[in-house]
């Protein structure tokens, strides 16, 4: 409003210099006068509501353009352990069928479980070392997957708090969609989990089904065993 009081004040300033230009003339025009009295006051307001509407649209636009950096978001999610947890699909058959040794979280398993490994060396007592190392192997598997998700519990908060300190659209936009990749990446370990459950409950199918075909193998060989028995007497 500065401008306004100028240019009152220049008007006024002409009002009283005027007549002592020339007091016989008249040179004021009352009517003229307060016309533009009320032009510049409306010029003045004008500029004034022109200048606060530029600023709104230069805060509006500030608010589309702050850049958002978004891995720096929970920087602690931005790990390949928490991300994804499980093992290679090319590993797992080796992993649960026992034919790997067991290591990290599973050795621990395995050493906590572990009783007596047969010395002979026979099929049966490869078979059963197998199924311990195996067991032990879905348990280190599970271990890991359920330490991943605690991790992830701890750093989702980080991503709470930078949503609620957001100061503009794009920052909401880019949290929303880091928000929604963490849901995926949820989502993604919630299905490994249940198809890690399907492969222990076929890997305890399995079992039980080579413990049948031992079972009926023993069971052939009897006569034969008992007929060489026999003729050794």
């Amino acid at each position: 409003m500065r401008a306004l009081w100028s240019a009152l004040a220049l008007v006024g300033a002409g009002l009283v210099l005027a007549p002592r230009a020339n007091a016989q003339v008249p040179v004021i025009d009352a009517a003229n006068l307060a016309q533009n009295l009320r032009t510049a006051t409306q010029a003045v307001i004008e500029v004034e509501q022109l200048k606060n509407q530029l600023e709104q649209l230069e805060e509006t636009y500030q608010m589309f353009t702050n850049p958002t950096n978004v891995l720096g978001m929970a920087s602690g999610l931005e790990n390949q352990a928490i991300e994804n947890p499980m093992p290679a699909v090319n590993a797992v058959a080796g992993l649960l069928g026992g034919q790997t040794t067991p290591s990290g979280a599973a050795e621990i398993y395995f050493n906590d479980n572990h009783v007596y490994t047969p010395p002979d060396g026979s099929p049966e007592s490869n078979r059963l070392n197998a199924t311990a190392q195996g067991i032990a192997n879905i348990e280190g598997i599970a271990a890991t997957n359920l330490s991943a998700i605690q991790a992830r519990l701890q750093e989702l908060p980080n991503l709470e708090s930078d949503l609620n300190e957001a100061t503009s659209i794009t920052q909401v936009n880019a949290i929303n969609g880091r928000i929604a990749t963490e849901s995926q990446f949820v989502q993604a370990q919630q299905a490994q989990a249940a198809n890690l459950q399907v492969l222990a409950s076929e890997q305890r199918a399995s079992l039980q089904q080579q413990q049948q075909e031992q079972f009926d193998e023993d069971q052939a060989n009897v006569p034969a065993q008992l007929a060489a028995v026999n003729g050794g007497q």
